[in-house]
């Protein structure tokens, strides 16, 4: 069986949770026999050496709402028999070969289903639609869905996710989406994410000498100054260093050797803040280990989904801060499907103080969030391997209903005063953001398609101008007026034929 495999992979700067997610999925169709794999990617060369299989190019999408509507649509009218509607070289004929030359289809993990990244939405929706175009099995896994969609993207995500014939989801919040959205539970399962297992057994790590906390943030600094932030957490770090004698080292996961824009430059700014020696600047490292480093840390504290992924799957004590309303939805599902949920903190925590109790607290209680960590293990693990069973047999075309949800993680027992007050920011804070968001969204459409009304107008009004001068215009002109003198001597009785 020949199975196409959709993940975020193959950017220009490199991503270790989105590699790591690829990484996940093709080893666990591999353990259930599924060896004949193409990679959809960005760069498919660079796939095939650090994915050992077969690499394809995927579709690039226009980042304006409207040019990736017009795509998509034009996409739709080829599958409806409109062949002339896109030209031949257009980068839709290789992928329909591809697709239409496997037996099935599985759009991998992460969090680009929503209209923050719609490029990336339109792709899943564009590939979605040919799989269905050629009677492929289609599987959806580990998404995050939303939580910013505007009108046009949600009805566009439910039709998606509808054509699957299995949806997984990682969280809570984008199960009751999916719901909404009109997803029936018999083909929908509330898990984790691809990569919450990821096998890092071969992995060759740098040098890092123990006990260490791994560290690692990303540019986000939400209603913050730069400046601001890294002042506030960088304390903090310095405070963990100091009451806990471990190492702090930076895990940087998106960026790239020659830009250093992303998080290597976060963490030369938080370093160029601290005060202690004790710290360790790492490159970015490939997906397996920066998760095998991640997973024997004795702690970790980030902004970053995936260190949070890996950390918590092996029992490390995990404290992520959430700078925006997207973060805190992917952070509050990763640490909540390990009963963590209190150790997720809104960014105001910087400010009351609430973030450096977390920290702190999670280094005094590591022993016993560990074990917490321990004891849900075997099940959790167990109901990845569920999970993924149903995926290949519905890729096989043996569809049976959805596994069941995760099972409710018991919540880690922690009365601290952060927890109330996290939660009335959250309470405050939390839909206002989602509205103002999408509303901003939604008017930026709005603004693209005034302009290209009036571009329209304009375009009318010259072509108009250029027809009243033009000289064909002038004769026409002429012969209308000598023709309407004609009609009126007629219609006054005067006698009107020659000869």
């Amino acid at each position: 069986m020949k199975v196409a495999v959709l993940a975020d992979i193959g950017q220009p700067v490199y991503h270790v949770g989105d590699e790591a997610i690829a990484h996940a999925a093709t080893n666990e169709l591999r353990t259930r026999g599924v060896h004949d794999l193409v990679l959809l990617s960005r760069d498919p060369a660079q796939s095939r050496v650090l994915h050992e299989t077969d690499s394809a190019r995927t579709l690039e999408f226009p980042w304006p709402p409207l040019e990736r509507e017009r795509y998509l649509d034009e996409i739709h009218r080829v599958l409806n028999g409109e062949q002339n509607v896109l030209p031949s070289e257009d980068q839709l004929w290789d992928l329909l070969r591809v697709i239409e030359s496997s037996d099935a289809v599985l759009i991998a993990g992460g969090g680009n289903l929503n209209s923050t990244y719609g490029w990336l939405l339109y792709e899943r929706a564009a590939v979605a639609a040919i799989a269905r175009h050629f009677g492929k099995p289609l599987v959806v896994s580990g998404q995050t869905l939303g939580p910013t969609l505007t009108t046009t993207d949600a009805t566009l995500l439910g039709n998606f996710l509808g054509s699957a014939q299995l949806v997984g989801v990682r969280e809570s919040r984008s199960y009751r989406l999916a719901l909404d959205l009109g997803l029936p539970k018999s083909s929908l399962t509330a898990g984790m994410d691809d990569a919450a297992f990821l096998d890092t057994e071969s992995s060759e790590l740098p040098r890092v000498d123990k006990p260490y906390i791994v560290v690692s943030f990303s540019p986000a600094t939400g209603q913050l100054r730069a400046d601001e932030y890294f002042c506030h957490v960088a304390k903090v770090l310095d405070e963990l260093a100091e009451v806990s004698g471990a190492r702090i080292v930076f895990v940087p996961h998106m960026d790239s050797k020659t830009a250093r824009d992303q998080d290597l430059r976060v963490h030369e700014q938080l370093v160029a803040n601290m005060r202690t020696a004790n710290l360790q600047l790492l490159e970015v490292l490939p997906a397996k280990q920066a998760a095998s480093l991640t997973a024997s840390a004795s702690m970790v504290v980030t902004s970053r989904y995936h260190p949070a992924v890996f950390a918590a799957a092996a029992g490390v004590p995990t404290v992520a801060l959430s700078t925006d309303y997207y973060s805190h939805t992917r952070l509050s599902g990763a640490l909540g499907n390990w009963g963590l949920a209190s150790f997720e903190l809104p960014l105001a925590s910087l400010l009351t103080g609430g973030f450096r109790e977390a920290v702190i607290a999670g280094w005094d209680q590591r022993s016993k969030i560990a074990a917490h960590l321990r004891n849900l293990r075997r099940g959790r693990e167990g109901e990845f391997q569920a999970w993924w069973d149903a995926v290949v047999l519905t890729l096989q075309g043996e569809p049976a209903p959805a596994p069941p949800n995760l099972s409710p993680a018991g919540e880690y027992i922690c009365d601290a005063s952060w927890t109330k007050v996290a939660q009335a920011v959250r309470t405050v804070s939390n839909n206002t953001d989602l509205r103002l968001d999408v509303a901003e969204l939604e008017l930026q459409r709005e603004r693209d398609l005034r302009q290209i009304a009036c571009g329209e107008r304009d375009t009318a009004r010259t072509e108009i101008d250029r027809l009243l001068k033009s000289r064909a215009f002038r004769v026409a002109s002429s012969a209308w007026r000598v023709t309407s003198k004609f009609k009126r001597l007629d219609r006054s009785g005067r006698n009107t034929s020659f000869g």
